[in-house]
């Protein structure tokens, strides 16, 4: 049995760990904290959870805990992450992994001198369809790849702390960091950032991020996040292109909720629907099996490292400030 607490009472918790826990019968919620004890009372009563701490440290050192789960505020992600390793539990961390890549690596070092799991909690990677354009590109149907875009445009009103630089927000952060960890997985090589365009709202916040990106085989990609139009009913695609065919790719982040795959190759074209449960469920039991059987958790270590990066060099060529340092 693996005993999780929950780090905060985030609007995402019900959804990735408490539903998704439902079927696994090796894992129980055991606690929550939250940023005060009525808060966590309230989370708790309403989620069936028996168990609240009165503070985020309580929850990383309580012996009912095997694992942490953090979806905190990404500025909160590093410190509470390597509390919690410190403190001898597993992490499985919300995506974005960090701030940035520095901490990122500061997180995967620590998870190592302590022989501990820590996992990014990139949940479409687990899910049957994302596996199944992933086998697509690699058994050469459509060819090698030449171009790889990808977009997630939904619109996030303020006020909202991901349009809060204090908490290391931005469209990139929120959204982007999807679009950047589905072409760097499609192509299978890690990106240069050739350009990168910001549309800037308050406080060095990129409302809107689109960059272009090369690879060491010679593809291309492209990526786009926005949180800014409210009257746009918002893009969650994937393209690939190859040298003989295509995939166009229709909600790739949570196909659970409706999802198209076109397949264009010399073959002709088919286009389905992948009907294969829960992406949060699929993420959880994968992170359960690495923890207690040692199966395989790919979006961890290097790859949260890497993905950071990539974020970080398009804040950069964009001309932002990396999230998480000070601002001059």
């Amino acid at each position: 049995m693996l005993r999780i607490g929950l780090l905060g009472a985030a609007r995402i918790t019900p959804k990735a760990v408490i539903a998704a826990s439902s079927g696994i019968e090796s894992v129980s919620i055991t606690r929550v904290a939250a940023r005060d004890l009525r808060r966590a009372t309230e989370f708790a009563q309403a989620n069936g959870i028996d168990g609240v701490s009165e503070s985020y440290q309580a929850l990383v050192e309580a012996d009912d805990v095997d694992v942490v789960y953090n979806p905190l505020p990404m500025n909160l992600h590093a410190e509470w992450t390597i509390a919690a390793l410190q403190a001898g539990k597993h992490v499985l961390c919300e995506k974005p992994f960090a701030s940035n890549a520095s901490e990122a690596a500061e997180m995967v070092r620590v998870a190592e001198a302590e022989g501990r799991i820590l996992g990014e909690a990139f949940h479409h990677y687990y899910h049957p369809m994302f596996q199944h354009v992933l086998n697509v590109v690699r058994n050469g149907t459509i060819g090698s790849v030449t171009n790889a875009s990808a977009y997630f445009n939904i619109a996030i009103p303020q006020p909202d702390i991901r349009w809060d630089y204090a908490t290391s927000g931005g469209s990139l952060m929120d959204l982007g960091c999807y679009p950047v960890h589905w072409v760097r997985h499609v192509v299978g090589e890690e990106p240069t950032v050739t350009s990168a365009v910001a549309t800037v709202g308050p406080e060095h916040i990129d409302g809107a991020m689109s960059a272009d990106l090369t690879f060491p085989g010679g593809a291309t990609g492209h990526i786009e996040s926005s949180m800014i139009n409210e009257s746009d009913p918002g893009n969650i695609s994937m393209e690939i292109t190859g040298t003989t065919g295509s995939i166009s790719v229709v909600n790739p982040l949570s196909p659970q909720s409706g999802n198209t795959v076109t397949i264009r190759s010399e073959s002709g074209e088919t286009s389905a629907e992948f009907k294969a449960g829960d992406t949060y469920n699929h993420m959880l039991r994968a992170f359960c099996d690495h923890v207690v059987h040692g199966l395989p958790f790919p979006t961890k270590g290097d790859d949260a490292i890497n993905n950071m990066a990539a974020i970080d060099a398009i804040y950069t060529a964009a001309g932002l400030p990396i999230r998480g340092t000070a601002l001059s």
